[in-house]
């Protein structure tokens, strides 16, 4: 899995012996981190859709909350669903119709580590993390790759993942034992956000598709 690093923040902040910046430094800008499944083929994908809630988690609690119950989450869905369609992609009228389905979670809480992911991510094995059957996937689990991470995860952080919805039929016999893959996904880290977080955050969304050129259908 291909990964792209941008810290969005003037160059003069950069330091060059610091293989992160300080989060001080950043200017109230989030940092973007995204990674790509290199063997997925995105000009076979047409559709999408967001899943209607945002997975909140906060030191081993976890809680779903509905576009329906809050506007900033409403919002949320909104600016992933007009870069989808900025880059070509059709909503989906239902995840059955959909091509790609996109879950977006939020983090609460600092944890810093280093290890080599196999299967799953680290936030996969949180508890009431988002499970396959969510999209159908009964008990299929997610498809696994390995690389080396280092990861901070921390305070106003977003995880957002495209999983390849195309290996499901809609039959629970059939999609029981089908895997899943993430084939794309990304990180926004604002612990140190100030002023409005909204337009910072909505700055950050756009940012990772900018920076995801692999994604566009109109290349």
């Amino acid at each position: 899995m291909k990964k792209v690093l941008l810290f969005i923040l003037a160059a003069a902040s950069l330091a060059a012996c610091r293989k992160e910046p300080d989060m001080s430094d950043m200017d109230g800008k989030y940092f973007v981190y995204t990674a790509y499944d290199t063997s997925a083929d995105f000009s076979g994908y047409s559709s999408y859709i967001v899943a209607d809630s945002i997975l909140v988690m906060d030191s081993g609690r976890y809680s779903y909350v509905k576009a329906g119950e809050s506007p900033i989450v409403a919002d949320i869905i909104s600016a992933y669903e007009d870069q989808m369609n900025s880059l070509g992609y059709t909503e989906a009228a239902s995840k059955e119709d959909a091509d790609l389905g996109i879950q977006i979670s939020y983090i609460e809480e600092t944890h810093y580590f280093s290890q080599i992911v196999t299967d799953p991510y680290w936030w996969w094995g949180y508890p009431g993390y988002w499970s396959p059957s969510w999209w159908g996937g009964w008990y299929g689990g997610w498809a696994p790759y390995s690389y080396p991470v280092t990861y901070s995860y921390s305070t106003h952080s977003y995880l957002t993942e495209m999983v390849d919805l195309t290996p499901l039929t809609g039959d629970p016999d059939t999609d029981k034992d089908v895997r899943l893959s993430v084939v794309w996904n990304s990180y926004l880290d604002g612990s140190q956000v100030s002023g409005s977080v909204t337009s910072r955050l909505h700055e950050a969304i756009g940012q990772s598709f900018a920076q995801s050129k692999e994604l566009s259908k109109q290349q």
